[in-house]
């Protein structure tokens, strides 16, 4: 980690030469761009994310080397290529042009780049913004990872969309344990642990959590309705009359469902270390992201409820930390916050096709740590992609084209231009 943003210094020399840069240790790196010496000195200053991090690989799975940034067939091979060294890099590669041309920016503008994202952001992101806390810093507005230029991603809309992520939803992982007296596999008793828990699983996919409309979902669909066609333009644009038509097409499309409910992901399950042992427990993990308007105590209690087993112990994990929905301001959360027009500008200049709207994101990103200290918080990431390339973000072989990269670039030479 202290490797990579040595590696920064080395690439980036005119950027590093026109900001001032803080080290919080392996997991955090600060820079400050000083403004105009003429600027305002009441306007606040503008705060980019992005991190260094990334999952591993299973290289087996992989056709090229997975940390090589091979470059083929118009793509850059590596892991990290969307998630999210492109922004970082991005970002750098356009201050970078700025800084050898001699511009600066009217107001301060700060980059804080974490090393622990993928692991919760508590000694990178969290660390870095109580760094800002401490000396009263506080920020107009941040912008991080979180949503795309989507393509084709939602079912009768051709046109490409400028998601804005303008709030999150929460997260939390929650424990499900059955337990049972161990003993050989060749004595099992009538009712088993397993079964049990299973049991659970049958009930809680039978009882998911109730659709509800937001406000910031309902932006989004009235801005969506002028690209979509019949009825569900119709309703679109009167997302509240026609919320039961929504959610019944929700049913049916797990990109909508996000959207409209907190989500439940059976994703870990856990019993005996060998075949023909009883184990003494089984467990299970329940990832929940959860919609606006719910908080993981009440998220916790409608899981027990829905189980409705005693037998069925439900608890919060204690891996990971979860955390409620980060909402947004009531004019941020509709598209007219403070920041919007010079990220939608920018937007419109490096994908000038995408229509630009206010989103809810359904990943958790680093900038949750930074809402205390910031007016309006945004996700987006300069990234044009369709499903199949969405799916290689966290999976094998991902690449970002050169035609992204670029015009990753271009959205932030714009952005930081207009600062």
């Amino acid at each position: 980690m202290l490797g990579f943003q040595e590696l920064l210094q080395q690439s980036f020399p005119a950027f590093h030469a026109a900001t001032e840069r803080t080290v919080l240790g392996p997991y955090g790196v600060l820079y400050r761009w000083p403004g105009a010496s003429d600027a305002d000195a009441t306007e606040k200053p503008v705060l980019l994310l992005a991190h260094y991090d990334v999952v591993p690989v299973e290289r087996e799975k992989w056709t090229v080397e997975p940390f090589g940034a091979q470059v083929k067939d118009g793509y850059i091979w590596s892991r990290g290529a969307l998630d999210t060294k492109n922004t970082l890099i991005g970002a750098l590669e356009a201050a970078e042009a700025l800084a050898e041309r001699g511009f600066r920016p009217k107001r301060d503008l700060w980059f804080s780049f974490g090393g622990d994202e993928e692991r919760w952001g508590a000694s990178g992101a969290k660390r870095a913004a109580a760094w800002f806390a401490e000396r009263g810093i506080s920020f107009a507005w941040t912008l991080d990872e979180g949503s795309i230029v989507a393509d084709g991603l939602l079912p009768g809309i051709q046109k490409p969309l400028g998601l804005v992520g303008v709030e999150e939803k929460g997260f939390l992982n929650i424990v499900l344990t059955v337990r049972q007296k161990p003993g050989h596999a060749s004595m099992p008793p009538r009712v088993q642990a397993a079964a049990v828990l299973g049991r659970a699983f049958v009930r809680l996919s039978r009882r998911p959590f109730p659709f509800r409309l937001t406000p910031t979902v309902e932006a989004f669909f009235r801005n969506l309705a002028p690209y979509a066609s019949g009825i569900r333009a119709v309703a679109m644009a009167n997302p509240r009359v026609f919320a039961a038509l929504l959610f019944a097409s929700a049913a049916n499309s797990p990109q909508t469902a996000a959207l409209l409910r907190t989500s439940v992901a059976m994703t870990m399950l856990q019993g005996s270390p060998a075949g023909n042992v009883m184990p003494s427990e089984v467990k299970a993990v329940l990832n929940l992201r959860l919609l606006p308007g719910w908080t993981m105590e009440k998220a916790v209690d409608f899981v027990r409820r829905a189980i409705a087993d005693p037998r069925v112990e439900v608890a919060v994990s204690t891996m990971g930390a979860g955390n409620n929905p980060v909402l947004a301001k009531t004019e941020v959360a509709v598209g007219r916050g403070t920041g919007w027009t010079e990220i939608s500008d920018a937007i419109h200049r490096s994908f000038p096709e995408a229509a630009v709207m206010p989103f809810l994101v359904t990943v958790t990103t680093d900038s949750r740590h930074y809402a205390r200290v910031c007016d309006a918080v945004y996700r987006f990431a300069p990234l044009k992609l369709n499903s199949e390339e969405l799916a290689r973000i966290h999976g094998h072989d991902e690449r970002i084209s050169i035609e992204n990269f670029t015009a990753g670039i271009e959205f932030y030479r714009s952005l930081i231009s207009s600062l």
